[in-house]
């Protein structure tokens, strides 16, 4: 379970500094940006899937393995973050601004550490993720146990955010993924997005 236990804590380092206004809006989606172009710039994405990072971080180390020949893993550290995203997002938007993944979080160290005094398994951190959201995460969980691509799009949009393609800087052709508000969110998008934020009425 290395991807929650440390590919969360990525997530949450960037989400904990703009609730504690030491960054702003802006940065946090250049922060969070910047965990997406490192995971879609690393070709052990077509090769491993999280969870498999997560057995495997002892023989290749935690960013993947590094030496000759194709990178054939991923950092834990890298998609974990995203999917945590990703997650929070979902769980957000299915449980109508009820739930987020901190309501999930809080729940495991309450009833796994605090009431039964050990961790928890995979199949018990998904069924605590869909009991928050109020339905089914098999799909989002697909990211989790395979390689199939990330749906960025699909989640982002639900919280009012759109991902693009920018070119680089000055001389540099290389494309990155930016995130930004979409221009005209609606009703849901927006009060998701002001409570994520930390901008709530």
């Amino acid at each position: 379970m290395l991807w929650v236990c440390e590919g969360f804590t990525v997530y949450y380092e960037s989400l904990i500094l703009h609730r504690a206004g030491l960054i702003d809006e802006q940065e946090l989606y250049a922060q969070l940006a910047g965990r997406i172009n490192a995971y879609e710039a690393d070709s052990g994405r077509f090769f491993q899937s999280l969870s498999q990072a997560s057995y495997y971080t002892w023989e290749e180390g935690p960013f993947g393995t590094l030496g000759e020949g194709p990178d054939k893993s991923i950092s834990v550290y890298t998609k974990g973050a995203v999917v945590a995203m990703l997650l929070d997002f979902e769980i957000r938007f299915a449980s109508g601004n009820q739930k987020s993944l901190d309501d999930v979080m809080r729940n495991l160290y309450g009833k796994y550490y605090l009431q039964e005094n050990r961790g928890f398994t995979d199949a018990e951190f998904q069924l605590a993720c869909e009991q928050a959201a109020g339905v089914s995460l098999s799909e989002l969980f697909e990211y989790v146990y395979t390689t199939r691509a990330l749906n960025y799009r699909k989640y982002l949009g639900k919280m009012g955010l759109a991902i693009e393609k920018e070119e680089g800087g000055s001389g540099n052709q290389t494309q990155r993924l930016v995130l930004k508000r979409l221009p005209a969110p609606g009703p849901l998008q927006s009060s998701l997005l002001r409570s994520w934020l930390g901008e709530e009425e």
